[in-house]
């Protein structure tokens, strides 16, 4: 059989390492909502760019060459030796009655490994991630009959970061599948492998600080401005649980033996245990005068040191996703995930008034398709696998009584790379998404359309890292 053509990244992987490491130094802005000013920021899922075409989800999606960044168990479903990055750039929308902001970001999405031999059942995973982002400019003009027209703005900048390291193990049941003549004697056997279960744990530590400045622009020139600036340390540790099980549910065989179509169900569950977080709060009020070149800091009137301890809830992921592999040599996935967290059992510490804990509920659906496998593909388009999806998010914070919901669609591909025989790939991911509060006066509406673009590596010398010498 002819081998396949495969797609050319070698000078786009290149173009693309240079970006993160300047994306990395730079520590760019990564939202412009103005809902990343409460609570910890604006959450983020923590999935690949591999899963975010399929809705994000990560309780149950397993994949041998791609590594799910979620669920601590999947690394043992890996072949070998992973390595996962990306970044993304978003285009946002705020709407607020008549008024329209639009505005342009991006920023480094992750860097993931796991250490795994070929052939193993142990990986060791360790990684980096954006947990939170937060990001804002906006301005509210108001009127007093004593000092006339004032502007309020709040602005704010920063996020959480994420850090783990962790390991999963593996155990596969066995089966054996008997042939029989037309007679109903039994004429050969082979042993296949029915089932898998993986079990996993990380121990993460989440850093980083948010900024908030709020000033209060009077317009009449003989009163004095101010603005309070408020700055924030965050740190947290705990552990992350997760376990799979993957149960072959059927499978045919040809006349030579060969297998050729199954379907397979998998069943996958996370918990991100409960933790103690520790906010450290720095607040400063100051006096501005504004002249001709620009705001004049005359006065420090008043500055503070705070220190709040939040007892995080438990986070808890369920999911089911079905496999089926075709005769024609498709692959076609389907998954459900739902998510809940109690955060309203936290008290509402460290929160702005009419702003309070909501819980965290969410739900997710995606479908994949991967035309053909690897010896019946004729291109690496055909070898690709395209995937859609679509995830509801409702909390983890209310707004005057109202949480802030998200809607995402999303669509993403994975493409093979140019010379890989071990599932190297380019990976991309296209989201629409959509937030409100809708309880809030006039509230205001987000559109946001995401582009994620990274890889997935299996190195390193022709992909024979961690594979034993044998010598003569």
């Amino acid at each position: 059989m002819k081998p396949g053509h495969h797609f050319r990244t070698s000078k786009i992987v290149a173009a693309m390492v240079g970006i993160m490491l300047s994306c990395m130094s730079s520590q760019a802005q990564s939202t412009y909502s103005p809902y990343s000013r409460f609570g910890l920021g604006h959450m983020q899922s923590g999935s690949s760019t591999a899963q975010m075409g399929m809705a994000q989800m990560g309780a149950a999606w397993t994949d041998r060459s791609h590594l799910n960044t979620i669920n601590p168990a999947a690394a043992a479903f890996l072949t070998r030796t992973t390595f996962s990055g990306g970044f993304q750039l978003r285009s946002e929308r705020i709407m607020e009655g008549d008024s329209t902001v639009q505005g342009e970001l991006g920023g480094l999405n992750q860097i993931a490994f796991a250490m795994k031999r070929a052939g193993g059942k142990t990986a060791i995973t360790f990684g980096i991630q954006p947990r939170s982002h937060s990001g804002y400019d906006v301005s509210q003009d108001l009127t007093d009959p004593v000092a006339e027209q004032y502007r309020i703005n709040y602005s704010g900048n920063g996020g959480l970061t994420q850090s783990y390291i962790g390991a999963a193990r593996r155990w596969e049941g066995m089966a054996w599948r008997t042939f029989q003549n037309a007679a109903g004697d039994v004429t050969d056997s082979v042993r296949i492998i029915s089932s898998g279960t993986a079990i996993g744990a990380r121990f993460e530590q989440v850093f980083g600080g948010l900024e908030r400045i709020r000033t209060i622009d009077i317009g009449n020139p003989i009163y004095v401005d101010t603005r309070v600036r408020t700055e924030e340390v965050h740190r947290s540790a705990g552990f992350t649980f997760g376990m799979v099980r993957e149960q072959l549910m059927g499978a045919r065989f040809d006349a030579d033996r060969k297998l050729t179509s199954s379907h397979l169900l998998r069943l996958g569950g996370v918990a991100r245990l409960g933790r103690g977080h520790t906010i450290g709060r720095g607040t400063r009020w100051s006096s501005l005068q504004t002249l001709s070149t620009g705001p004049l800091e005359v006065d420090s009137v008043h500055s503070t040191e705070e220190s709040f301890e939040i007892q995080l809830p438990i986070e808890l992921i369920l999911g089911v996703e079905w496999e089926v592999n075709t005769p024609s040599g498709s692959r076609w996935r389907l998954g459900v995930e739902s998510r809940n967290a109690r955060w309203s059992t936290l008290e509402g510490v460290a929160l702005d008034p009419g702003v309070s804990w909501a819980d965290d509920r969410g739900f997710s659906a995606g479908i994949s398709l991967t035309p053909k496998m690897l010896e019946d593909a004729r291109n690496a388009w055909q070898r690709a696998t395209y995937s859609w999806g679509y995830r509801s998010q409702s909390g983890y914070m209310a707004i005057d009584q109202g949480s802030i919901a998200t809607e995402t669609l999303s669509f993403g591909c994975s493409i093979p790379m140019l010379g890989s025989r071990s599932g190297s790939s380019f990976n991309a991911a296209f989201t629409w998404q959509t937030t409100s509060a809708h309880s809030t006066e006039d509230f205001l509406r987000e559109n946001a359309f995401g582009a994620m673009v990274g890889f997935t590596l299996h190195p390193f010398f022709k992909n024979q890292w961690l594979v034993p010498r044998r010598y003569d």
